[in-house]
């Protein structure tokens, strides 16, 4: 991914199991492929090793798909923390095909920090917010 916007990305090859009828990465895959490289990331960003230890919850999300990708593309998927607030943060994915740098799609979500104990969400710590602005 030639784009310096985003500093953490990923590389993967569509499988079988990606495709759907129209022979096309069916549109909920796309998400999927932004949810594993937006958790890489923050595993990355924050040290967290263990799934029990992820601080926060997805609130919302959007996609715009621009150009299908087919069984065995090659596509890179960015990702980039966009906004920080008091207790979320907004992170922006880029989906492109990696031989052509065709933009394949763009996903844009929201998270909430969470707390697993009491099922609310909470501030955003000092340690998190440097985290993310390294």
């Amino acid at each position: 991914m030639s784009d310096t916007r985003f500093k953490f990305s990923r590389s993967l090859v569509v499988a079988f199991r990606d495709i759907d009828g129209m022979r096309h990465v069916n549109h909920a895959q796309y998400l999927t492929y932004c949810e594993t490289v937006r958790n890489e990331y923050w595993m990355e960003m924050t040290g967290i090793q263990r799934v029990e230890d992820f601080d926060f919850v997805l609130a919302e999300l959007t996609a715009r798909y621009h150009a299908p990708a087919h069984l065995r593309d090659h596509l890179t998927v960015g990702c980039r923390v966009t906004e920080l607030r008091r207790s979320s943060f907004l992170i922006e994915h880029e989906i492109r095909d990696a031989k052509s740098g065709a933009l394949i799609a763009e996903v844009h979500s929201a998270q909430v920090m969470f707390d697993t104990k009491t099922g609310r969400s909470v501030p955003m710590t000092d340690e998190r917010r440097i985290q993310i602005e390294t």
